[in-house]
C-alpha cells in the first residue's frame, strides 16, 4: 500500500512537470497577453498626455482650441495593435499611414522635416496632419518627438513600467504552469 501512494505522488509530479516544460515550450499564450497589454499600456500613454520625454509641450491645437494633444478623432490610438510575430517575438505599434505613406505613430514618436514638394508651402493637408491649422507660405517645418511608446528608443529597451508589465505577466505564467 505505501508504494502506491508514492507511485501516485510521483505521477502528480510528473505530471505536473510535464505541464510546465509543455507551457515553457508553447509562450504563445503568454506572448499574446504582453503584446495585448503593452499595446494597451502605449494607448493610456496617449491618454496621458505629455510626459517627460516629450521634445515640445502640447500641441497648438490643444492649447488654442481645447483639444488633447495626440487624440483628434482616436484613429491612431486606437490602431496601435501588439501580435506575436515569431515563436519568441511580439510586435507593438500602428499599421495606420496617411498621405504618401506617413505613419502616424512614428511621426509623434520620433518627430519629423515636413518638406514642401515642388510648392511654394505646405498644403493645407499637411497642416492638419501636423494638429496646426494653416501654416501660411512656410516650405518646412519640424515635428518634435512626442513619445508615448513603452519603449525607451535611445536605449532601446523597455521603460520602467513597462518592464515591470512584462515582468509580472511571466511570473504570473510560471505560476500558473506549477500549480
Amino acid at each position: 500500500m505505501p508504494f502506491t501512494i508514492e507511485q501516485r505522488g510521483f505521477d502528480e509530479q510528473g505530471q505536473r512537470l510535464r505541464l510546465i516544460a509543455g507551457g515553457i515550450d508553447n509562450l504563445d499564450p503568454l506572448l499574446n497577453v504582453i503584446a495585448s497589454d503593452l499595446a494597451q499600456m502605449w494607448r493610456d500613454n496617449i491618454d496621458a498626455g505629455p510626459n517627460d520625454r516629450w521634445q515640445a509641450g502640447p500641441s497648438y491645437r490643444a492649447e488654442n482650441f481645447g483639444g488633447t494633444t495626440l487624440h483628434d478623432l482616436g484613429l491612431m490610438q486606437s490602431s496601435i495593435v501588439g501580435q506575436q510575430t515569431g515563436p519568441s517575438e511580439i510586435t507593438v505599434g500602428s499599421p495606420l499611414t496617411v498621405g504618401d505613406g506617413w505613419n502616424l505613430l512614428a511621426i509623434h514618436e520620433f518627430g519629423a522635416e515636413v518638406l514642401a514638394k515642388n510648392k511654394e508651402c505646405l498644403p493645407s493637408v499637411t497642416a492638419r496632419l501636423i494638429n496646426r491649422t494653416w501654416l501660411g507660405r512656410k516650405k518646412e517645418i519640424t515635428i518634435p518627438s512626442r513619445p508615448t511608446a513603452p519603449f525607451d528608443w535611445e536605449r532601446d529597451e523597455l521603460t520602467p513600467e513597462a518592464d515591470q508589465l512584462v515582468h509580472s505577466r511571466i511570473d504570473s505564467y510560471l505560476a500558473e504552469l506549477c500549480q
